[in-house]
């Protein structure tokens, strides 16, 4: 019941601190399809930090990410790109399944508003395995709501 209550708290602690909700769809080496969910909240005026899981059937697994986003919003250098978000950044990412992977990820994307709630995006990611552990790649489309 504790871990329930723990479990819980941690979740709407999580839930109230995002700006972000994140649906996810893409295509991995050695990961096949996948798709999953992240959340994304903005620390700094350029900065966020994202966590996220995308489920692998083909794998099976479930892909994690936690990372730290250097995401800065082009209208504010000039009006003509407004609603233009590059990214970059990079943080710890893995694969837990039979086949285990943990590493340093880097990740290269771009977010174009459609509106001030709901963003597109498309992003590359790389997870460099620690040790012996397998390097993965993997493609993402998805659509964030605010």
């Amino acid at each position: 019941m504790k871990r329930f209550v723990f479990a819980l708290v941690l979740l709407l602690g999580l839930a109230s601190a995002q700006s972000a909700i994140q649906m996810r769809f893409g295509y991995g080496e050695g990961l096949g399809l996948t798709f999953g969910a992240g959340v994304e909240s903005r620390l700094r005026q350029n900065l966020s930090g994202r966590l996220l899981a995308e489920l692998a059937p083909s794998t099976p697994g479930v892909a994690l990410e936690a990372a730290l986003l250097f995401k800065p919003e082009l209208g504010q250098y000039d009006p003509s790109l407004a609603g233009l978000l590059p990214y970059f950044g990079g943080g710890l990412g893995g694969v837990v399944g039979p086949r285990l992977t943990l590493g340093v990820s880097f990740t290269l994307g771009l977010e174009g508003l459609l509106d001030r709630y709901t963003g597109l995006f498309t992003e590359g990611t790389y997870v460099y395995g620690f040790a012996d552990f397998p390097k993965i790649w993997r493609f993402t489309l998805g659509v964030n709501f605010r």
